[in-house]
């Protein structure tokens, strides 16, 4: 990943998209898995708690499971479904559980 690289170096880097919500937040937790190694649930509790407002449209959240199961072997963000017309993500249940 190059943004990992460059941060390596001592780099700084600015992600955005149009209202860093979505597209924006994904690739945030995406590096933050891939990066530091940290699980996704962990990554989504530590940038909540600096940008509350993120919440990643449903396929990207598929998508991120799926790279996290694919680097750690495992998936620690499930999809729930209920009386929801669509699955979201178990974490959106304890938004401010972790910093």
């Amino acid at each position: 990943m190059k943004l990992c690289k460059i941060i390596s170096r001592g780099g700084k880097a600015i992600i955005f998209c149009a209202a860093g919500v979505s597209r924006a937040a994904s690739l945030c937790l995406a590096y933050l898995v891939k990066g530091f190694g940290m699980s996704l649930r962990d990554a989504y509790y530590h940038l909540n708690q600096r940008r509350p407002i993120i919440s990643p449209n449903l396929g990207f959240w598929r998508q991120l499971i799926d790279y996290e199961k694919e680097l750690r072997g495992e998936a620690t963000v499930n999809l729930i479904t209920g009386r929801m017309p669509r699955p979201v993500p178990d974490v959106y249940l304890n938004r401010t559980l972790k910093a």
